[in-house]
């Protein structure tokens, strides 16, 4: 089971069941919800509870049969635990409450917390039980192949982008959420990576972390991106933190880079630099949104996200980390003339290197209208209306770069 290559991250989860209620042959685990197959034998229960409207016989000809009540996991958790002490947990925001389920109806709960009780919305909680959990699934009838969607399973990828002196390494895990009330057991699994999508909070309870295993490879075929695991426990309304591998590049360049959008106007514009830096993917990863760590031994600062992209070994990337405080500058227009087909600008460039190092930096200047000509040739235009500046500047020195342009008068 397979996921296209799309950026930017809603996830897939291929895997073998093996519990001690039943062994779906295959689920899908997504963000919000799972898709489950498995093979059902005569009066055989159904391993996770389906969402309403989703359960799909596969035989080509079949008797009707009667579906398990309360089919709705947003409702059916809720109710089995009615007069039982829990704790809920909100979605977004860093909410937690503990005390007795003492009604459920509708879309909403009531909970008593210290013999006082308050109704709450139940698409905005996780419900977290603190009791054995009722496994009261009924049996079908039907039998053969079974597909369905539950909402008892998902994971979410968590990538890092660590930065330590003239390297990177770029961390991979899969954060595995079991939300239903039963231990479970992955013989077999394959992480399946796809698009982005809304994050919520995840659930405090029971974290873990997955035995010892050999690293996963991220597999790229047919346009889809895979990863095989193997033996992994799941605690009941646990998170398991897994290990995807940790990988180390060179920093091939850094650059102080700035975008500046210019007007026909006699001003001054400030530049606002970024670091920027440029590695190759050391291996087949997984793209998507990378948090930075600085390493400053012993300690790791907390950056921005960065997005990457092209991921697949060898392609080069590029990470923009944050504000540079080590150059600054800014762009004047010197003079400006026009004619019936062009306007001629002339521009200063100022820059100060404010460090003990020398600082490389890349300026893309964008005009308002097309660009006919720019001198001198050292300077390059890349596109039809915008233009690069690059070069480096030694320590605690300043530079100034003198430029004209002509531009195509619109008509």
């Amino acid at each position: 089971m397979k996921m296209k290559f799309e950026a930017p991250l809603l996830a897939g989860l291929l895997l073998s069941v093996l519990n001690a209620h039943a062994a779906p042959s295959a689920v899908v685990i997504e963000q919000h919800s799972s898709q489950i197959s498995e093979t059902l034998t005569a009066k055989s229960p159904l391993s996770f509870t389906p969402m309403v409207g989703s359960v799909v016989p596969m035989e080509h000809h079949y008797s009707s049969f009667q579906l398990p009540e309360n089919t709705n996991i947003a409702l059916k958790n809720w109710t089995e635990h009615l007069g039982q002490p829990v704790r809920v947990e909100h979605k977004q925001r860093d909410l937690s409450l503990e005390g007795t389920l003492e009604a459920v109806s509708g879309n909403h709960f009531t909970l008593s917390v210290q013999r006082v009780a308050a109704q709450y919305p139940i698409s905005d909680f996780y419900l977290i039980p603190k009791l054995a959990a009722v496994t009261s699934r009924k049996s079908v009838s039907y039998q053969g192949l079974l597909t369905y969607r539950t909402e008892e399973l998902s994971w979410s990828p968590e990538l890092s982008l660590i930065v330590e002196d003239n390297q990177v390494t770029l961390v991979q895990q899969a954060n595995v959420q079991n939300r239903s009330a039963n231990d479970l057991a992955l013989n077999e699994a394959l992480l399946h990576y796809k698009s982005s999508r809304p994050v919520l909070r995840q659930m405090s309870k029971n974290v873990a972390m997955m035995e010892s295993m050999a690293v996963p490879d991220t597999q790229y075929n047919d346009s889809e991106i895979t990863i095989e695991l193997s033996g992994l426990s799941l605690p009941a309304t646990s998170e398991t933190l897994v290990d995807l591998g940790k990988h180390t590049s060179p920093i091939k360049q850094r650059h102080n880079v700035a975008n500046v959008y210019s007007y026909s106007s006699r001003s001054t514009i400030a530049l606002d630099f970024n670091q920027e830096i440029q590695f190759d993917s050391p291996k087949d990863l997984l793209p998507g949104s990378y948090t930075t760590l600085w390493h400053k031994k012993p300690y790791f600062l907390h950056g921005n996200s960065v997005a990457l992209t092209n991921t697949r070994q060898g392609s080069p990337l590029t990470a923009t980390l944050n504000k540079s405080l080590d150059i600054k500058g800014e762009l004047t227009l010197i003079s400006e003339t026009q004619n019936e087909d062009l306007t001629t600008q002339t521009w200063e460039l100022t820059l100060e290197n404010l460090s003990r190092q020398n600082q490389s930096y890349r300026i893309t200047h964008q005009t308002q209208q097309t660009i006919k000509e720019v001198s001198p040739k050292t300077i390059e235009q890349n596109t039809a209306n915008s233009l690069v500046i690059d070069g480096s500047l030694s320590p605690n020195n300043s530079n100034k770069i003198r430029y004209t342009v002509n531009l195509q008068n619109r008509r």
